[in-house]
C-alpha cells in the first residue's frame, strides 16, 4: 500500500500541530505537511494551490472544530462551495478534544470522512490511512 503524502492540518492550538507533525512524520517520514492556525490561511491556500489543475494529489486534512473566529464548521461551510475538483482531492477528519455527539453534524457534512480524538495517535492514523487505501481500489484511484 502505497501511503498518503500530503496533510494539511487546520488547528489553532500549536502544540497539538506539533504533535500531528510528529505523529504523521513517524507513519510517513516523506509526508509533506502544511500546518495552519488560522483556518481562513488554510482556505486561501487550498482555493489557490488546488484549483485550476495546478495541483493534483490527494490530501488527508486534519481539522479541529473548536477555533476562535472561524469554527471548523465554518470552514467546512466554505470548502464545500469550492468547485468538485478541488474537493475531490481531500479527505477531511475532524480533530476534537469534545466528547459531543457530532452525529448531526455528520449529515450536514457527509463529505468529512471521520472524527478522531485529540491527539491523533499513530495507530489511528494507520488505521485511517489503511481505511482509505481499501476504498481507493473500489473507488477511483486516490493513492
Amino acid at each position: 500500500m502505497k501511503r498518503p503524502k500530503y496533510y494539511i492540518v487546520v488547528d489553532d492550538d500549536k502544540t497539538n500541530n506539533l504533535i500531528c507533525e510528529f505523529t504523521i512524520k513517524s507513519f510517513n517520514p516523506q509526508a509533506v505537511i502544511m500546518l495552519f492556525l488560522e483556518p481562513e490561511e488554510a482556505l486561501m491556500f487550498i482555493k489557490e494551490d488546488y484549483s485550476g489543475g495546478a495541483v493534483d494529489f490527494p490530501t488527508i486534512l486534519f481539522l479541529d472544530v473548536n477555533m476562535p473566529g472561524m469554527s471548523g464548521w465554518e470552514f467546512l461551510d466554505v470548502f464545500q462551495k469550492f468547485e468538485e475538483h478541488i474537493k475531490n482531492q481531500f479527505q477531511i477528519f475532524i480533530l476534537t478534544s469534545s466528547i459531543e455527539d457530532f452525529s448531526n453534524e455528520a449529515k450536514l457534512y457527509p463529505f468529512v470522512s471521520g472524527f478522531l480524538s485529540k491527539p491523533l495517535k499513530k495507530d489511528k492514523l494507520k488505521g485511517l490511512v489503511e481505511a482509505l487505501a481499501e476504498v481507493s481500489t473500489t473507488k477511483s484511484p486516490l493513492y
